[in-house]
């Protein structure tokens, strides 16, 4: 990818992220990154395939970064460190709420490769934690743990993080499946 596609794709995500799909248009886009509109329109045909690029792009660093995180760990340990590594996004400046569910919530139905890729990524974080319950040899686990990560997302974004939530949760889960 050619560096102005990429500053044109990151200047993108951070707006988004900051501001909503919704409320940045694509002058704003082509204004913060220091591109023209011909550059912008020569790597994106319209916002649509923009917003598409930001969330492949987003989904591509999460996975990258989660895998990252986890290492080699297997079972409940992989559990408690994609439990942390959300803790952790929870916690940073930036964090605004999951990218993916704004995106399917800001679209029409007719932006069926939107909705695509967020249930996309989010099916690869459901797997991902249904692997790791099953060799904890608790499968059953697997839609609860999800869920529970899930709803901290809105929970965090809206009441602000709060530690000692986070660490009971993770307490209870522990102590009282695994």
């Amino acid at each position: 990818m050619s560096k102005s596609a990429q500053k044109i794709l990151d200047t993108a995500e951070r707006l988004f992220n900051k501001n909503s799909f919704v409320g940045v248009g694509v002058d704003l886009i082509r204004d913060e990154s220091g591109c023209s509109k011909t550059t912008m329109y020569t790597y994106y045909k319209n916002k649509d395939q923009l917003v598409q690029s930001v969330l492949k792009a987003r989904d591509q660093k999460f996975k990258q970064s989660l895998l990252q995180y986890i290492g080699t760990d297997e079972g409940i340990s992989a559990i408690n460190k994609i439990f942390d590594w959300h803790m952790n996004w929870f916690q940073q400046d930036s964090f605004k709420g999951c990218l993916f569910v704004r995106a399917v919530a800001e679209s029409n139905q007719s932006d069926q490769d939107i909705i695509s890729i967020s249930k996309s990524h989010k099916q690869w974080i459901k797997e991902l934690i249904s692997q790791h319950c099953l060799l904890a040899g608790h499968q059953d686990l697997s839609e609860l743990i999800y869920t529970l990560i899930e709803g901290l997302i809105s929970r965090f974004l809206v009441d602000g993080f709060d530690t000692n939530i986070a660490d009971q949760l993770k307490r209870h889960v522990n102590n009282f499946y695994f």
